[in-house]
């Protein structure tokens, strides 16, 4: 048994790729940064649509009952980018659907413990942060899921 954040992570990862889309079903998740070796930045990826990171926000911290479990909680955030639809309203009402779509996912309570590790998923307010260019003009938009991991390391 392997537990632990790299499967937690990896987990994680797979429930999002597999999510279908509600609108734009052409254009599925698609994990570009999972921790294996260096890759382009999500942020510098040209007309990206649904490619996604995992990120980590805050390092391992104790979450057991008076520090007995070996139990931890971390911070992530699921960065996911959108370069289309080109209008802003049409894009960002995707964008909810999308963030509604991950949160029911990943929430559980599916998480196979005995292999990830996983305890629980707790999810938090997503937002979206506009990309610009050089110039200033927004060039895409990135939505934000963050959510809090408690999960064992074994």
């Amino acid at each position: 048994m392997s537990q632990g954040i790299f499967e937690s992570l990896s987990y994680i990862k797979n429930m999002i790729e597999e999510i279908l889309p509600k609108t734009d079903t052409h254009h599925g998740f698609v994990s570009v940064d999972d921790g294996r070796g260096l890759v382009t930045s999500l942020n510098d990826r040209f007309e990206a649509q649904r490619q996604f990171s995992l990120e980590l926000i805050t390092l391992a911290e104790d979450d057991g009952s008076s520090g007995l479990s070996g139990r931890k909680r971390v911070n992530v955030e699921i960065h996911i980018k959108y370069s289309i639809p080109k209008e802003d309203g049409f894009r960002i009402r995707m964008m909810n659907e999308d963030a509604g779509k991950i949160i029911d996912t990943i929430k559980g309570p599916q998480y196979n413990f005995a292999e990830t590790g996983i305890v629980s998923v707790i999810t938090l307010q997503s937002r979206i942060d506009e990309l610009t260019d050089i110039n200033g003009a927004v060039t895409s938009h990135l939505l934000i899921v963050p959510f809090d991991l408690l999960y064992m390391e074994n």
